[in-house]
């Protein structure tokens, strides 16, 4: 089948290494069905408060530029909102004065910490980390609402310094439940982020499978697949490798969004 792949970063966001252009060579290239731009929005990121805020009209103006070269690749606008609890009210009024095609919902930061440089984990076990990640996560989905995917839910384990970093339902299902009671009940998409099980420091953590079936025992529909491409090699990540597993646990299409609104498209093997 043909994807679309939900996530990916332009030069629009600060840490991308990739342009506009790139990425949509790529896209066409491999070939995809479509493909959404959804550059960083966080407001009042620690250690620089403008540094992930970028201006949705000019990333726009320049998507419209490219969809009479590649009139057999759909190029959606989008957005991926991080979420922190100082800042919700600040969030809603930025994205109000928009309109996209695909809101992803994400967090980056806790407690005004970035998990991506360690600091985060000092002096906190695993399942400290974690518990405070996805408290979080669920009051700030629940405060912002206006969003269609919950990017990357497994971000807290991808820098972690655990032994073992993978998240299991077992061991965080009372944490992730409310979560996916959420996503299931308000019909958003659930996104499988290839970019989280990729090695890093000798390790590469697993998805259990367990948090998808239970998605879908909660009545979850929306399964999103996102590669968090910030280079273009990386567009549609491991998609093939990822679709049968999400098959197997019960979903039979895969979501993506067309001004605001989802698309279910059929899993074909």
């Amino acid at each position: 089948m043909r994807f679309y792949d939900n996530h990916t970063h332009s030069h629009f966001s600060p840490d991308s290494r990739m342009n506009l252009a790139q990425s949509l060579e790529k896209a066409a290239s491999i070939p995809l069905a479509g493909i959404s731009i959804t550059d960083h929005l966080d407001i009042d990121a620690p250690g620089s408060k403008d540094f992930f805020i970028f201006d949705p009209a000019k990333q726009q103006k320049e998507i419209n530029q490219y969809t009479t070269i590649y009139p057999n690749l759909k190029i959606f606008k989008g957005i991926e909102v991080g979420l922190q609890e100082c800042c919700i009210e600040k969030i809603k009024e930025f994205t109000s004065k928009y309109r996209f095609d695909t809101v992803i919902a994400s967090l980056h930061f806790i407690d005004n910490v970035d998990p991506y440089y360690g600091e985060y984990y000092i002096g906190k076990s695993k399942s400290q980390a974690y518990g405070r990640a996805y408290e979080v996560m669920h009051k700030c989905i629940i405060e912002y609402g206006d969003f269609d995917i919950l990017g990357h839910f497994d971000y807290i384990a991808r820098y972690a310094p655990y032994e073992a970093r993978d998240i299991s339902y077992r061991e965080f299902g009372d944490a992730l439940d409310p979560i996916l009671k959420f996503l299931a009940e308000e019909g958003k998409a659930l996104e499988i982020n290839t970019n989280t099980y990729r090695e890093r420091n000798g390790y590469t953590p697993q998805l259990d499978l367990e948090i998808l079936r239970r998605f879908k025992e909660l009545g979850g529909e929306a399964i999103s697949l996102g590669s968090d491409a910030h280079e273009p090699w990386r567009i549609a990540e491991n998609f093939e490798k990822y679709t049968p597993i999400i098959e197997d646990c019960g979903f039979k299409w895969l979501v993506h969004f067309e001004k605001r609104k989802p698309v279910f498209n059929k899993i074909e093997q």
